[in-house]
């Protein structure tokens, strides 16, 4: 059994190139499986898997280090149910300091079981850009520490979203990104591509980055501070209308809450939705980099008229979480009419604990 540790911040689009990685391993008759993270309860990256027919479990309530148990768990209860050749674990995207809380662990205490292991950290395409050319990227300077710390610990980068980027930029980009990091090797990657996937999973089964990886030399205070600044909010919404509008209900609310976020002055580390109707299911994300409304018109066709709608919401923001609940309130409240039913269940808004890993080996 290989496992591949997945790390890098939030909205740097891990989960869906784990999944095309994990269609492409299927298709190889590769058993795989894939273990997601976070600090809440109701992810939509879990039902976003289950709905691409990908095994999959959960470790929640805090990120991998300080669950490590929890994760050791999933693994063996992996291991026993599928005896899966490859599993990806993907860690939440505000965590960092992976190589000694869960990577050395992992080798010291189950290495006998496994053929290999591996750590990859994404990076958004245009976040590294913006970073590189000397330019203060959109979160406060301890949030921007975690970004920072989760680059340098990693030997394997893959740069990913560089369709989103200018082409004519590429070449001098990817030029300067490397000679900058001569120690670490760089994937520039689309990972809705299949050949840039393929890329990566060429890199991970050369194991070429599972050598002997230091332990960060890392300011927990600042780690901790920087995770506090950022708001986490999960609920599930139930949308009914008598007339057929809930879809374009519900992609009102969608649009409404991320114009709402940017129009505050809030940063969006992810906005995650999952949308379910007719028997049809949709992701739907954005994040600080991202442009409003460009799907909205494929998503009305995709799922038509509707009479009731679900949304798993998973946003995580840079404010309090007090406020970010508030500006969610405000949207819904918009929708409420005498023809509609808004009911919210399994509701969360609050800030991740401070970092305290169960294990940190740093020899």
């Amino acid at each position: 059994m290989k496992i591949h540790l997945v790390g890098g911040f939030l909205g740097s689009g891990k989960t869906t190139a784990i999944a095309n990685a994990c269609q492409q391993l299927k298709q190889q008759s590769l058993k795989v499986g894939v273990i997601t993270n976070d600090q809440g309860q109701y992810l939509v990256d879990s039902e976003f898997l289950h709905g691409k027919g990908i095994s999959s479990e959960q470790v929640i309530g805090g990120c991998f280090c300080c669950n490590y148990d929890q994760l050791d768990e999933q693994i063996q209860r992996m291991k026993a149910s599928t005896s899966p050749d490859v599993i990806f674990a993907e860690s939440v995207g505000s965590c960092t300091d992976l190589v000694a809380t869960v990577l050395k662990p992992l080798r010291k205490f189950r290495g006998q079981e496994m053929e290999g292991m591996t750590l990859s950290c994404f990076v958004d395409a245009r976040m590294l850009m913006m970073h590189s050319n000397n330019r203060r990227l959109p979160f406060s300077a301890d949030t921007t520490y975690i970004w920072e710390k989760q680059i340098e610990e990693a030997r394997l980068i893959v740069v990913n979203k560089i369709d989103l980027i200018n082409s004519s930029d590429l070449p001098a980009f990817k030029q300067e990104v490397t000679a900058k990091c001569p120690d670490k090797k760089f994937l520039f990657q689309n990972s809705l591509h299949e050949g840039s996937v393929r890329g990566w999973l060429n890199e991970l089964e050369a194991n070429e980055n599972s050598g002997k990886l230091p332990s960060l030399d890392i300011d927990y205070n600042k780690y901790g501070n920087g995770e506090a600044e950022l708001a986490w909010l999960d609920e599930q919404i139930t949308i009914k209308t008598s007339d057929g509008t809930a879809t374009k209900l519900a992609l009102d609310f969608i649009e409404g809450l991320n114009s709402s976020i940017k129009r505050n002055g809030l940063t969006i580390g992810h906005l995650k939705l999952m949308i379910t109707s007719n028997d049809k299911q949709r992701k739907i994300s954005f994040t600080t980099m991202s442009s409003s409304g460009a799907e909205t018109n494929e998503l009305k066709s995709f799922f038509g008229d509707s009479n009731e709608l679900q949304l798993t919401v998973n946003a995580r923001v840079q404010t309090a979480p007090e406020v970010l609940r508030g500006l969610l309130e405000v949207e819904l409240g918009l929708l409420r009419t005498a023809n509609t039913i808004i009911s919210e269940e399994n509701i969360a808004f609050f800030r991740p604990g401070f970092p305290t890993p169960t294990h940190r080996i740093t020899s």
